[in-house]
C-alpha cells in the first residue's frame, strides 16, 4: 500500500447535527451522503442517533448493519463520554469511571466498531487511571481506546506524554488517540471573529484578542485584560472562545512520536470556501505531514462551523460536507 492509501475518507455524522435534530435528515439520509461522495468510513455519537441509549433496541441496531451494508460503509470509531464531574456535582472515582467505560466498550462492539473516543471535558491531564484501569477489558473485547487530540492542546504536552508512558510501559496494542485537525488552526476561525463583529464587539477589542492568540498569551490574562477593557458580554465571550483553536504553534512535523498510536483523524473544518479550502486550518501542509508519518486512518470529516452562523443563515453543512470531502480528496489523490 502507498502512504496515502493508508489515509481512508469518512465522515462523523455529528457533522450533521443540526439538521438532524430538526428533522431535516434521517441517519438514512447521512449514509447515504456518505456513499454519494465515495466515503468508506463513519463514525458515530450513539447518544445523539441511537433511540434509548445506552439501552438501544436491537431494531435499531439492526437497521443500522443494514445500512452499513447498503451504503458500503465501515465504522471507525465511536465517539462516548465519560463525565468524570458528574455535571460539576461531584468526582467519580476511577471504578466508577472505568465502568462508564466498560460500558461504552460493550456498545462499541454491538454496533461494530473496533475504536471507541472517549471524552472527559476540558481537561489539562489525561485520565490515565481511568484508561489503565479500562485496559483489560478493552484487550478481551478488542476495541481500542483513543482519547482526542483536541484543540488547544500541544504536540508537545504532559497530556501526550502521560499516555505515551501508559502505551510504553503496558505494551498494549488497545490504547491509542483520536488526532483532531483543530490542533492545527493557525488563526481564530473567521466564522467566529464575523460572529462577534456581528454582536457589537469593538473592532479594536478583536484585534486585541487575535494577536494575544497568535502571541500564544495566556488565555486566562487576555481574559481579565479584556474584561477590564469592556462590558460587554459578547466581547468577553469571544476572549474566551478565540483561545479554543490550534494553538497557532503546533507543529505537524510532531506527529512522528504520536504516528503509530493514532486510531481515528477528526478532520475538524469551520467554513470551506467555494474554492474548497478551508479558511483556518492549513490543510494543504497538514495533510502530507499524515502521510510522511505513516498514519494509517481514516480522516473523518467533522463540521463545526453551524454553531457561529445560525443567527444569519441556515445551515447547509452537506454543502460543507461536500466540499471538505473534495478538499480531501484532491489532497489524498483518493
Amino acid at each position: 500500500m502507498t502512504a496515502k492509501a493508508n489515509l481512508k475518507r469518512g465522515v462523523t455524522l455529528y457533522s450533521y447535527q443540526e439538521e438532524f435534530y430538526t428533522g431535516a435528515v434521517t441517519l438514512a439520509d447521512c449514509m447515504a451522503e456518505l456513499e454519494s461522495m465515495g466515503c468508506v468510513g463513519v463514525e458515530l455519537i450513539p447518544e445523539q442517533m441511537a433511540p434509548g441509549y445506552p439501552d438501544i433496541p436491537q431494531s435499531w441496531v439492526d437497521e443500522w448493519f443494514r445500512l452499513l451494508e447498503k451504503h458500503h460503509l465501515k465504522p471507525t470509531c465511536m465517539d462516548c463520554f465519560v463525565d468524570t464531574t458528574c455535571g460539576g456535582h461531584r468526582n467519580m472515582d476511577i471504578k466508577e469511571a472505568a465502568e462508564v467505560l466498560h460500558l461504552q466498550m460493550k456498545i462499541a462492539k454491538r454496533l461494530g466498531f473496533g475504536v471507541i473516543r472517549p471524552t472527559t471535558g476540558p481537561v489539562e491531564d489525561g485520565a490515565v487511571a481511568m484508561v489503565r484501569a479500562a485496559l483489560p477489558l478493552a484487550e478481551a473485547l478488542d476495541v481500542k481506546i483513543a482519547p482526542e487530540i483536541h484543540a488547544p492542546i500541544r504536540l508537545r504536552s504532559r497530556y501526550i506524554d502521560d499516555y505515551l508512558e501508559v502505551i510504553e510501559k503496558s505494551g498494549t496494542k488497545h490504547f491509542g488517540f483520536t488526532l483532531d485537525l483543530g490542533i492545527f488552526c493557525r488563526n481564530t476561525p473567521k466564522v467566529l471573529v464575523d460572529q462577534a463583529l456581528r454582536r457589537g464587539v469593538e473592532p479594536g477589542i478583536v484585534e486585541f484578542v487575535l494577536n494575544a492568540v497568535q502571541a500564544c498569551a495566556d488565555q486566562w490574562k487576555t481574559g481579565d485584560e479584556v474584561d477590564r477593557m469592556t462590558t460587554n458580554e459578547d466581547a468577553r465571550f469571544f476572549a474566551r472562545m478565540a483561545f479554543g483553536f490550534g494553538p497557532p504553534d503546533n507543529d505537524p512535523r510532531d506527529l512522528a512520536k504520536i504516528a503509530p498510536y493514532v486510531f481515528n483523524v477528526h478532520g475538524k473544518f469551520y467554513e470551506m470556501s467555494e474554492e474548497m479550502e478551508e479558511t483556518t486550518i492549513p490543510y494543504a501542509k497538514v495533510i502530507p505531514h499524515l502521510i510522511e508519518s505513516g498514519i494509517c486512518s481514516c480522516i473523518n470529516s467533522e463540521y463545526e462551523g453551524q454553531r457561529f452562523t445560525q443567527d444569519i443563515m441556515e445551515t447547509d453543512s452537506c454543502e460543507q460536507i461536500r466540499r471538505h470531502q473534495l478538499m480531501l480528496k484532491r489532497l489524498l489523490g483518493a
